[in-house]
């Protein structure tokens, strides 16, 4: 599930949503290349090191959009967060939605337009980063909800489960999410 009428005012036609999710698509693609290009010349230039400066710029970023999706609402549910996730993947992602209760989210992500991207540019390892910040967002949203288990990946199609949960037994909630382009 995923398309843009989750977010547009009006239903488009197919043709409409392929011709712009094809547009998004070259525009993401251009500024994955510009990023690509700029990290393996910090590599170049200043090894490990420098690479790890950026990687922790990218995660402090994750944090800092967990503290703003928090700051824009008195809901901090791992359901309030799951929505604003969906709204922000709507085309750039496809899944089935698994479950939808109070206590539990569930997702198998069956197409990640970033994994393309990436993978098409031979650097998963760097486009990793963008769901490694997944865990600290989360956590910034709500220090009470946490991620456990495996990893979402952008490497070849593995279909590796992410976990997210809620740290109160009293809560018992949880945000499954699992990378299957299968």
């Amino acid at each position: 599930m995923s398309s843009l009428d989750m977010i547009l005012p009006e239903p488009v036609s197919e043709a409409v949503e392929a011709a712009f999710l094809e547009k998004l698509q070259v525009k993401m693609h251009t500024a994955v290349d510009l990023m690509v290009t700029a990290v393996r010349a910090v590599h170049g230039t200043y090894g490990k090191e420098g690479v790890e400066v950026i990687h922790r710029a990218i995660m402090q970023r994750a944090v800092d959009i967990g503290k703003s999706k928090a700051a824009a609402t008195a809901d901090r549910s791992p359901r309030a967060f799951c929505s604003a996730i969906e709204m922000g993947c709507a085309g750039s992602h496809e899944w089935i939605k698994l479950e939808d209760t109070e206590n539990r989210q569930a997702y198998r992500f069956t197409r990640c337009m970033w994994a393309d991207i990436f993978r098409s540019l031979c650097a998963q390892e760097i486009g990793y980063w963008i769901c490694e910040g997944d865990g600290p967002m989360v956590k910034a949203f709500n220090p009470e909800i946490e991620q456990s288990g495996g990893e979402a990946s952008t490497s070849p199609p593995r279909g590796i489960p992410e976990t997210i949960r809620t740290r109160s037994s009293r809560l018992g909630r949880n945000l499954q999410r699992r990378f299957d382009p299968t």
